[in-house]
């Protein structure tokens, strides 16, 4: 009995050891909305739960908590499944099977993939959206989990809540044009998800909310006062020749010189620079004599697009 009563004892211990954390209580509707549902936007309905959680349950085993997991869940999702971020996927809404399987991916099939990798371990998660960005064309969706009873944003491949990136542009946002806003799939939303089909997935606005997080962000990370930020792209952009572009101030000295994206680089990218707000400032091609004045504006970021001409 008392060799038995050992063997117990011993089990019990790797059991809890595997065990270090369990997923939070969640409210009744939170769970069966963003638990227990298996679809996350548009995807084709499919039998993901025993082959995702097989993937992300045993890389978890060391998390202390919910928060632990998710955050290792987010930075590793890559390297867990060799799903990666391309415009050559084969659709945008690819439910987590098909996403496992092809491994190429828009950031629809990537939010899908990951919203299904914490549902599988308990975890509430949703799709958050946006049809447009204010200063670059396209859509974006990301996840969100449910946290300490509140709802935080996470990106595949972050290690960190808040991307940057998506709290900086959400900062250039105009709060009067509907194809702005951020939205959030449930079932009793007045919006429709901002992804490429035919499908109507209902959606609530959480724009506020995040522009309460994008003005938080800015005022940990974005320029000081003194400071603002100046995102410079030539439009066409190049097709593949990098040029440069410097910025210069009212004397003429280069501040600093940055490369230009080119047509395959993201649209995200462009030449950014760090301007001090006193004084004029300018913008020049390196190696050509020409400089254009940079506006003066009281906005943190400035985006500029220098029209080239066309060929001849």
């Amino acid at each position: 009995m008392k060799a038995l009563s050992f063997i117990a004892a011993v089990g019990s211990m790797l059991g809890s050891a595997l065990a270090a954390w369990q997923p939070e209580e969640v409210p009744d509707d939170i769970r069966k909305l963003y638990v227990e549902s298996n679809t996350v936007i548009s995807e084709t309905p499919c039998d993901w739960r025993d082959t995702v959680e097989k993937i992300f349950r045993p890389a978890v085993e060391h998390c202390n908590s919910p928060r632990e997991a998710v955050l290792y869940i987010a930075a590793n999702m890559t390297n867990l499944t060799g799903v990666y971020y391309s415009i050559e996927r084969r659709r945008a809404d690819m439910n987590a099977l098909e996403a496992l399987e092809e491994k190429k991916v828009s950031c629809s099939g990537q939010t899908i993939l990951m919203v299904c990798a914490y549902r599988s371990l308990g975890i509430p998660a949703r799709a958050v959206g946006i049809p447009t960005w204010n200063h670059i064309r396209g859509n974006h969706s990301w996840p969100e989990v449910w946290l300490n009873g509140e709802w935080h944003m996470i990106e595949f491949n972050e290690k960190d809540f808040n991307t940057g990136w998506v709290m900086e542009n959400i900062g250039m946002l105009n709060p009067d044009d509907p194809m702005q806003k951020i939205l959030a799939v449930h079932p009793a939303g007045q919006y429709s998800f901002p992804v490429y089909h035919k499908h109507k997935i209902p959606c609530i606005d959480v724009t506020e909310r995040y522009r309460k997080l994008s003005a938080d962000w800015y005022a940990k990370y974005g320029p000081p006062a003194d400071q603002q930020r100046l995102m410079v792209e030539l439009v066409p952009r190049p097709e593949k020749d990098i040029l440069y572009v410097e910025l210069l101030n009212e004397n003429g000295s280069v501040l600093d010189t940055m490369p230009l994206p080119i047509k395959t680089d993201d649209v995200r990218k462009f030449a950014t620079f760090s301007m001090p707000r006193a004084g004029k400032h300018f913008l020049r091609l390196k190696g050509t004599k020409g400089t254009l004045e940079v506006p003066s504006t009281p906005d943190a970021v400035q985006v500029l697009r220098i029209q080239t001409a066309p060929a001849k």
